[in-house]
Protein backbone atom coordinates (compact mmCIF):
# COMPACT_ATOMS: atom_id res chain seq x y z
CA UNK A 1 0.00 0.00 0.00
CA UNK A 2 1.26 3.47 -0.88
CA UNK A 3 2.02 6.06 1.79
CA UNK A 4 2.67 8.91 -0.65
CA UNK A 5 1.67 9.98 -4.14
CA UNK A 6 3.32 12.09 -6.84
CA UNK A 7 0.69 13.16 -9.35
CA UNK A 8 2.49 14.37 -12.49
CA UNK A 9 -0.01 16.43 -14.42
CA UNK A 10 0.59 17.05 -18.13
CA UNK A 11 -1.72 20.03 -18.42
CA UNK A 12 -3.06 20.63 -21.91
CA UNK A 13 -3.25 16.94 -22.81
CA UNK A 14 -0.47 14.79 -24.32
CA UNK A 15 -1.12 12.85 -27.52
CA UNK A 16 -1.74 9.16 -26.89
CA UNK A 17 -0.65 8.37 -30.46
CA UNK A 18 2.77 9.94 -29.94
CA UNK A 19 3.51 8.64 -26.43
CA UNK A 20 2.07 5.41 -25.01
CA UNK A 21 -0.46 4.15 -27.59
CA UNK A 22 1.12 4.32 -31.02
CA UNK A 23 -0.69 2.99 -34.07
CA UNK A 24 2.06 2.36 -36.64
CA UNK A 25 -0.37 0.83 -39.15
CA UNK A 26 -2.65 3.88 -39.19
CA UNK A 27 -2.58 6.29 -42.18
CA UNK A 28 0.14 8.94 -42.22
CA UNK A 29 -2.19 11.78 -41.28
CA UNK A 30 -3.00 9.96 -38.07
CA UNK A 31 0.04 8.00 -36.91
CA UNK A 32 2.56 10.86 -37.11
CA UNK A 33 6.32 10.44 -37.65
CA UNK A 34 7.23 8.47 -34.51
CA UNK A 35 7.78 4.75 -34.43
CA UNK A 36 7.20 2.38 -31.51
CA UNK A 37 10.18 0.83 -29.75
CA UNK A 38 10.50 -2.24 -27.55
CA UNK A 39 10.67 -1.79 -23.80
CA UNK A 40 12.04 -3.82 -20.91
CA UNK A 41 8.75 -5.77 -21.01
CA UNK A 42 8.36 -8.10 -24.02
CA UNK A 43 5.39 -7.10 -26.14
CA UNK A 44 4.99 -3.64 -24.61
CA UNK A 45 5.97 -0.79 -26.94
CA UNK A 46 6.04 2.98 -26.50
CA UNK A 47 7.27 5.87 -28.61
CA UNK A 48 10.88 6.09 -29.74
CA UNK A 49 10.94 9.58 -28.18
CA UNK A 50 10.96 8.05 -24.67
CA UNK A 51 13.93 5.64 -24.76
CA UNK A 52 14.89 6.05 -21.09
CA UNK A 53 11.36 5.31 -19.94
CA UNK A 54 11.25 2.31 -22.27
CA UNK A 55 14.05 0.74 -20.22
CA UNK A 56 11.94 1.11 -17.07
CA UNK A 57 8.67 -0.36 -18.39
CA UNK A 58 8.83 -3.16 -15.83
CA UNK A 59 8.30 -0.47 -13.19
CA UNK A 60 5.08 0.94 -14.64
CA UNK A 61 1.72 0.06 -16.13
CA UNK A 62 0.06 1.90 -18.99
CA UNK A 63 -3.68 2.43 -18.86
CA UNK A 64 -4.61 2.95 -22.52
CA UNK A 65 -8.35 3.23 -22.05
CA UNK A 66 -8.93 6.45 -20.10
CA UNK A 67 -11.97 8.24 -21.47
CA UNK A 68 -14.51 10.99 -20.85
CA UNK A 69 -16.90 13.02 -23.02
CA UNK A 70 -15.50 16.51 -22.38
CA UNK A 71 -13.22 18.62 -24.57
CA UNK A 72 -12.61 21.99 -22.87
CA UNK A 73 -9.53 22.40 -20.69
CA UNK A 74 -11.07 23.60 -17.44
CA UNK A 75 -13.99 21.18 -17.41
CA UNK A 76 -11.71 18.29 -18.38
CA UNK A 77 -9.11 19.31 -15.80
CA UNK A 78 -11.76 19.59 -13.09
CA UNK A 79 -12.81 16.03 -13.93
CA UNK A 80 -9.25 14.71 -14.13
CA UNK A 81 -8.10 16.39 -10.91
CA UNK A 82 -11.04 15.32 -8.77
CA UNK A 83 -12.69 12.29 -10.34
CA UNK A 84 -16.03 14.12 -10.41
CA UNK A 85 -17.51 15.37 -13.67
CA UNK A 86 -18.50 19.05 -13.64
CA UNK A 87 -21.41 18.08 -15.87
CA UNK A 88 -20.57 20.67 -18.51
CA UNK A 89 -18.04 21.18 -21.26
CA UNK A 90 -17.79 24.93 -20.66
CA UNK A 91 -14.57 26.59 -19.50
CA UNK A 92 -15.89 26.71 -15.96
CA UNK A 93 -14.50 28.91 -13.21
CA UNK A 94 -13.52 27.55 -9.80
CA UNK A 95 -16.06 27.88 -6.97
CA UNK A 96 -16.15 26.90 -3.27
CA UNK A 97 -18.57 24.14 -4.26
CA UNK A 98 -15.99 22.36 -6.44
CA UNK A 99 -15.20 18.79 -5.57
CA UNK A 100 -11.79 18.70 -3.86
CA UNK A 101 -8.74 17.44 -5.66
CA UNK A 102 -6.98 14.22 -4.67
CA UNK A 103 -4.29 15.82 -2.54
CA UNK A 104 -6.91 17.69 -0.53
CA UNK A 105 -8.80 14.47 0.25
CA UNK A 106 -5.50 12.82 1.21
CA UNK A 107 -4.64 15.78 3.45
CA UNK A 108 -7.94 15.38 5.29
CA UNK A 109 -7.96 11.60 5.61
CA UNK A 110 -4.32 10.66 6.23
CA UNK A 111 -2.19 12.03 9.09
CA UNK A 112 0.57 14.48 8.24
CA UNK A 113 4.13 13.19 8.66
CA UNK A 114 7.20 14.79 10.26
CA UNK A 115 5.70 18.27 10.44
CA UNK A 116 5.52 18.54 6.65
CA UNK A 117 2.50 19.97 4.84
CA UNK A 118 0.43 17.00 3.65
CA UNK A 119 -0.26 18.40 0.17
CA UNK A 120 2.14 20.43 -1.99
CA UNK A 121 1.75 21.81 -5.53
CA UNK A 122 4.70 22.78 -7.73
CA UNK A 123 5.95 24.69 -9.72
CA UNK A 124 3.10 26.83 -11.08
CA UNK A 125 -0.67 27.22 -10.89
CA UNK A 126 -2.71 26.20 -13.92
CA UNK A 127 -4.96 28.48 -15.95
CA UNK A 128 -7.20 28.50 -18.99
CA UNK A 129 -9.11 31.39 -20.54
CA UNK A 130 -7.76 33.76 -17.90
CA UNK A 131 -8.89 32.01 -14.74
CA UNK A 132 -7.57 29.13 -12.56
CA UNK A 133 -8.32 25.49 -13.12
CA UNK A 134 -11.23 24.29 -10.93
CA UNK A 135 -10.97 21.34 -8.52
CA UNK A 136 -7.29 21.99 -7.83
CA UNK A 137 -7.80 22.65 -4.12
CA UNK A 138 -9.99 21.95 -1.11
CA UNK A 139 -13.30 22.82 -2.79
CA UNK A 140 -16.25 22.09 -0.49
CA UNK A 141 -13.84 20.95 2.25
CA UNK A 142 -12.58 24.51 2.55
CA UNK A 143 -9.30 26.36 1.88
CA UNK A 144 -7.60 24.67 4.81
CA UNK A 145 -7.10 21.69 2.50
CA UNK A 146 -5.72 23.69 -0.43
CA UNK A 147 -2.20 22.71 -1.48
CA UNK A 148 0.86 24.42 -0.06
CA UNK A 149 2.11 26.07 -3.28
CA UNK A 150 5.77 26.11 -4.23
CA UNK A 151 5.16 28.51 -7.07
CA UNK A 152 8.12 29.67 -9.09
CA UNK A 153 6.22 31.81 -11.56
CA UNK A 154 3.70 34.50 -10.71
CA UNK A 155 0.13 33.66 -11.65
CA UNK A 156 -0.64 34.50 -15.27
CA UNK A 157 2.87 35.77 -15.98
CA UNK A 158 4.85 34.20 -18.82
CA UNK A 159 7.46 31.80 -17.51
CA UNK A 160 10.95 33.30 -17.41
CA UNK A 161 13.97 31.62 -18.89
CA UNK A 162 14.90 28.68 -16.72
CA UNK A 163 18.02 29.13 -14.59
CA UNK A 164 18.35 25.57 -13.38
CA UNK A 165 17.19 25.34 -9.75
CA UNK A 166 13.85 25.88 -8.04
CA UNK A 167 14.35 28.33 -5.16
CA UNK A 168 13.11 27.89 -1.62
CA UNK A 169 9.58 29.35 -1.53
CA UNK A 170 9.65 33.03 -0.61
CA UNK A 171 7.14 32.48 2.18
CA UNK A 172 9.58 30.18 3.94
CA UNK A 173 12.48 32.62 3.93
CA UNK A 174 13.07 34.96 6.86
CA UNK A 175 14.04 38.61 6.37
CA UNK A 176 17.71 39.13 7.07
CA UNK A 177 16.95 41.20 10.19
CA UNK A 178 14.53 38.64 11.66
CA UNK A 179 16.05 35.74 13.59
CA UNK A 180 14.25 32.52 14.46
CA UNK A 181 14.18 33.55 18.14
CA UNK A 182 12.52 36.88 17.32
CA UNK A 183 9.96 35.03 15.24
CA UNK A 184 9.27 32.64 18.12
CA UNK A 185 8.78 35.62 20.45
CA UNK A 186 6.28 37.14 18.06
CA UNK A 187 4.43 33.82 17.96
CA UNK A 188 4.24 33.70 21.76
CA UNK A 189 2.89 37.26 21.83
CA UNK A 190 0.29 36.38 19.22
CA UNK A 191 -0.83 33.41 21.34
CA UNK A 192 -1.21 35.69 24.36
CA UNK A 193 -3.39 38.06 22.34
CA UNK A 194 -5.49 35.15 21.10
CA UNK A 195 -5.93 33.91 24.68
CA UNK A 196 -7.39 37.27 25.67
CA UNK A 197 -10.48 36.56 23.58
CA UNK A 198 -12.85 34.80 25.97
CA UNK A 199 -16.06 34.87 23.99
CA UNK A 200 -16.92 31.64 22.24
CA UNK A 201 -17.85 33.38 18.99
CA UNK A 202 -14.56 35.21 18.81
CA UNK A 203 -12.66 31.97 19.48
CA UNK A 204 -14.58 30.22 16.72
CA UNK A 205 -13.77 32.98 14.24
CA UNK A 206 -10.09 32.65 15.09
CA UNK A 207 -10.01 28.87 14.83
CA UNK A 208 -9.44 28.63 11.08
CA UNK A 209 -6.89 31.46 11.13
CA UNK A 210 -5.08 29.83 14.04
CA UNK A 211 -4.78 26.57 12.13
CA UNK A 212 -3.22 28.33 9.14
CA UNK A 213 -0.88 30.31 11.42
CA UNK A 214 0.28 27.17 13.20
CA UNK A 215 0.95 25.40 9.94
CA UNK A 216 2.84 28.37 8.51
CA UNK A 217 4.85 28.87 11.72
CA UNK A 218 5.81 25.21 11.86
CA UNK A 219 7.08 25.39 8.29
CA UNK A 220 9.18 28.48 8.89
CA UNK A 221 10.58 27.45 12.27
CA UNK A 222 11.54 23.90 11.33
CA UNK A 223 15.03 23.63 9.86
CA UNK A 224 14.25 20.14 8.52
CA UNK A 225 11.09 21.30 6.83
CA UNK A 226 12.72 24.27 5.17
CA UNK A 227 15.60 22.07 4.06
CA UNK A 228 13.22 19.69 2.29
CA UNK A 229 12.15 22.50 -0.05
CA UNK A 230 15.73 23.53 -0.81
CA UNK A 231 16.65 21.75 -4.04
CA UNK A 232 20.05 23.46 -4.05
CA UNK A 233 21.11 20.91 -1.44
CA UNK A 234 21.15 18.26 -4.16
CA UNK A 235 24.42 17.47 -5.90
CA UNK A 236 25.16 18.87 -9.37
CA UNK A 237 25.06 15.28 -10.65
CA UNK A 238 21.52 14.85 -9.33
CA UNK A 239 20.38 18.09 -10.96
CA UNK A 240 21.88 16.85 -14.22
CA UNK A 241 20.22 13.46 -13.80
CA UNK A 242 16.73 14.96 -13.64
CA UNK A 243 17.55 17.63 -16.19
CA UNK A 244 18.16 21.31 -15.61
CA UNK A 245 14.71 22.19 -16.86
CA UNK A 246 11.66 23.32 -14.94
CA UNK A 247 10.08 19.91 -15.46
CA UNK A 248 13.17 18.12 -14.21
CA UNK A 249 13.66 20.28 -11.15
CA UNK A 250 9.96 20.07 -10.22
CA UNK A 251 10.20 16.27 -10.17
CA UNK A 252 13.44 16.40 -8.21
CA UNK A 253 11.72 18.60 -5.64
CA UNK A 254 8.82 16.14 -5.59
CA UNK A 255 11.16 13.32 -4.61
CA UNK A 256 12.69 15.46 -1.85
CA UNK A 257 9.26 16.31 -0.47
CA UNK A 258 8.06 12.70 -0.49
CA UNK A 259 11.29 11.63 1.19
CA UNK A 260 10.71 14.27 3.90
CA UNK A 261 7.15 13.11 4.56
CA UNK A 262 4.78 15.02 2.28
CA UNK A 263 1.83 12.78 1.54
CA UNK A 264 0.77 14.12 -1.86
CA UNK A 265 2.60 16.24 -4.43
CA UNK A 266 0.95 17.58 -7.56
CA UNK A 267 3.81 18.24 -9.97
CA UNK A 268 2.68 20.16 -13.04
CA UNK A 269 4.96 19.08 -15.86
CA UNK A 270 5.61 22.46 -17.44
CA UNK A 271 8.23 23.57 -19.94
CA UNK A 272 9.60 26.83 -21.33
CA UNK A 273 10.15 26.41 -25.07
CA UNK A 274 11.43 29.33 -27.08
CA UNK A 275 9.44 30.80 -29.95
CA UNK A 276 6.03 29.60 -28.90
CA UNK A 277 2.84 31.37 -27.87
CA UNK A 278 1.99 28.61 -25.39
CA UNK A 279 2.19 29.36 -21.67
CA UNK A 280 4.26 27.03 -19.51
CA UNK A 281 1.23 26.06 -17.47
CA UNK A 282 -0.53 24.69 -20.57
CA UNK A 283 2.43 23.56 -22.63
CA UNK A 284 0.93 20.21 -23.70
CA UNK A 285 -1.87 21.98 -25.59
CA UNK A 286 -0.16 21.52 -28.95
CA UNK A 287 -2.65 22.68 -31.57
CA UNK A 288 0.30 23.82 -33.68
CA UNK A 289 4.05 23.12 -33.83
CA UNK A 290 3.19 19.80 -32.23
CA UNK A 291 6.13 17.77 -33.45
CA UNK A 292 8.72 20.55 -33.02
CA UNK A 293 7.67 20.93 -29.40
CA UNK A 294 7.67 17.17 -28.86
CA UNK A 295 11.02 16.68 -30.58
CA UNK A 296 13.00 19.44 -28.90
CA UNK A 297 11.32 20.09 -25.55
CA UNK A 298 8.43 18.06 -24.21
CA UNK A 299 9.51 14.50 -24.92
CA UNK A 300 13.23 14.85 -24.06
CA UNK A 301 12.38 16.70 -20.85
CA UNK A 302 9.68 14.21 -19.81
CA UNK A 303 11.85 11.22 -20.70
CA UNK A 304 14.78 12.46 -18.63
CA UNK A 305 12.83 13.79 -15.66
CA UNK A 306 10.33 10.96 -15.27
CA UNK A 307 12.87 8.17 -15.80
CA UNK A 308 15.11 9.85 -13.21
CA UNK A 309 12.23 10.08 -10.75
CA UNK A 310 11.22 6.43 -11.09
CA UNK A 311 14.75 5.07 -10.91
CA UNK A 312 15.73 7.43 -8.07
CA UNK A 313 12.68 6.42 -6.01
CA UNK A 314 13.49 2.76 -6.67
CA UNK A 315 17.13 3.13 -5.64
CA UNK A 316 16.12 4.85 -2.40
CA UNK A 317 13.58 2.16 -1.54
CA UNK A 318 10.73 4.66 -1.93
CA UNK A 319 8.99 3.41 -5.07
CA UNK A 320 7.08 0.63 -3.32
CA UNK A 321 5.51 3.17 -0.97
CA UNK A 322 5.07 6.00 -3.49
CA UNK A 323 2.30 5.95 -6.07
CA UNK A 324 3.31 7.83 -9.24
CA UNK A 325 0.59 8.79 -11.72
CA UNK A 326 1.32 10.62 -14.98
CA UNK A 327 -1.58 11.98 -17.02
CA UNK A 328 -3.20 14.95 -18.69
CA UNK A 329 -6.80 16.04 -18.62
CA UNK A 330 -7.41 14.60 -22.11
CA UNK A 331 -5.71 13.16 -25.15
CA UNK A 332 -5.34 14.61 -28.64
CA UNK A 333 -7.17 14.01 -31.91
CA UNK A 334 -6.04 11.12 -34.08
CA UNK A 335 -6.17 13.38 -37.12
CA UNK A 336 -3.23 15.78 -37.45
CA UNK A 337 -4.57 19.24 -38.25
CA UNK A 338 -3.34 21.70 -40.90
CA UNK A 339 -2.07 24.38 -38.50
CA UNK A 340 1.53 25.63 -38.91
CA UNK A 341 3.89 22.85 -37.96
CA UNK A 342 0.99 20.42 -37.64
CA UNK A 343 -1.00 19.89 -34.47
CA UNK A 344 -3.47 17.73 -32.65
CA UNK A 345 -6.63 19.09 -31.04
CA UNK A 346 -8.56 18.27 -27.86
CA UNK A 347 -9.76 14.67 -27.50
CA UNK A 348 -11.26 13.25 -24.31
CA UNK A 349 -12.57 10.03 -25.84
CA UNK A 350 -9.30 8.11 -25.51
CA UNK A 351 -6.02 8.80 -23.73
CA UNK A 352 -3.30 7.08 -21.72
CA UNK A 353 -2.26 7.20 -18.06
CA UNK A 354 1.04 5.89 -16.66
CA UNK A 355 0.99 4.26 -13.19
CA UNK A 356 3.97 3.17 -11.10
CA UNK A 357 4.95 2.21 -7.56
CA UNK A 358 2.72 2.06 -4.52
CA UNK A 359 1.30 -1.42 -5.13
CA UNK A 360 0.67 -0.95 -8.86
CA UNK A 361 1.30 -4.08 -10.93
CA UNK A 362 3.95 -2.89 -13.38
CA UNK A 363 5.08 -4.30 -16.68
CA UNK A 364 1.66 -4.35 -18.33
CA UNK A 365 -0.80 -2.46 -20.47
CA UNK A 366 -4.42 -2.22 -19.33
CA UNK A 367 -7.32 -1.50 -21.67
CA UNK A 368 -7.10 -0.79 -25.38
CA UNK A 369 -8.23 1.61 -28.09
CA UNK A 370 -9.24 1.06 -31.69
CA UNK A 371 -6.87 1.12 -34.67
CA UNK A 372 -6.66 4.94 -34.65
CA UNK A 373 -6.58 5.43 -30.85
CA UNK A 374 -9.83 7.32 -31.31
CA UNK A 375 -12.23 5.22 -29.23
CA UNK A 376 -11.81 2.86 -26.29
CA UNK A 377 -12.62 -0.72 -27.20
CA UNK A 378 -11.62 -2.55 -24.01
CA UNK A 379 -11.98 -1.69 -20.30
CA UNK A 380 -13.04 1.98 -20.48
CA UNK A 381 -11.83 3.91 -17.44
CA UNK A 382 -13.42 7.23 -16.54
CA UNK A 383 -11.69 9.76 -14.29
CA UNK A 384 -14.09 8.48 -11.60
CA UNK A 385 -12.40 5.07 -11.87
CA UNK A 386 -8.93 6.60 -11.91
CA UNK A 387 -9.82 8.43 -8.69
CA UNK A 388 -11.13 5.23 -7.07
CA UNK A 389 -7.93 3.40 -8.00
CA UNK A 390 -5.75 6.22 -6.65
CA UNK A 391 -7.57 6.24 -3.31
CA UNK A 392 -7.51 2.46 -2.93
CA UNK A 393 -3.77 2.39 -3.65
CA UNK A 394 -3.30 4.87 -0.78
CA UNK A 395 -5.42 2.82 1.59
CA UNK A 396 -8.41 5.20 1.44
CA UNK A 397 -11.71 3.38 0.75
CA UNK A 398 -13.00 4.61 -2.59
CA UNK A 399 -16.57 4.66 -1.21
CA UNK A 400 -15.62 6.89 1.74
CA UNK A 401 -18.10 9.65 2.55
CA UNK A 402 -16.91 13.01 3.93
CA UNK A 403 -18.99 15.94 5.15
CA UNK A 404 -18.62 19.59 4.23
CA UNK A 405 -18.92 22.58 6.58
CA UNK A 406 -22.72 22.40 6.42
CA UNK A 407 -22.68 18.71 7.42
CA UNK A 408 -23.70 17.63 3.94
CA UNK A 409 -22.24 14.21 2.97
CA UNK A 410 -20.20 13.70 -0.20
CA UNK A 411 -18.72 10.55 -1.73
CA UNK A 412 -15.06 11.07 -2.54
CA UNK A 413 -15.68 9.28 -5.85
CA UNK A 414 -18.43 7.42 -7.66
CA UNK A 415 -15.95 5.29 -9.57
CA UNK A 416 -14.78 1.69 -9.34
CA UNK A 417 -11.11 0.72 -8.86
CA UNK A 418 -9.34 -0.56 -11.97
CA UNK A 419 -8.49 -3.97 -10.54
CA UNK A 420 -5.82 -5.09 -13.08
CA UNK A 421 -3.67 -2.16 -11.92
CA UNK A 422 -3.94 -3.17 -8.26
CA UNK A 423 -3.51 -6.91 -8.75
Amino acid sequence: MARHCIFVFLNGGPAQLDTFDLKPEAPGGIRGPYRPIETSVPGVQITEKLPKLARLAHHFAILRSATHPLSAHNSSAAYALSGHSPGSDANIRPTPADHPTYGSVVARTLPALHGMPPFVLTPTFLFDMGFPTPSAGGGWMGPRYDPFPVVRNRMMAPSPRWDGVLPVPEGMKLPEDLSLERLRSRARLLNQIDDSFSQAQARAELATLDAHQRDAMNLVLSHETRAAFDVSRESPAMHDRYGRTEMGQALLLSRRLIEAGVRFVTANAVSNPENTKLSAFQIWDTHFDHFRLYDHYLMPELDQALSALLSDLDERGLLDETLVIVMGEMGRTPQINSNPGGGRDHWGKAYSVLWSGGGIVGGQTVGATDRHAAEVKDLPARPDDIAATLYEALGIPHDLILKDATDRPHRITDGTPIRPLLG
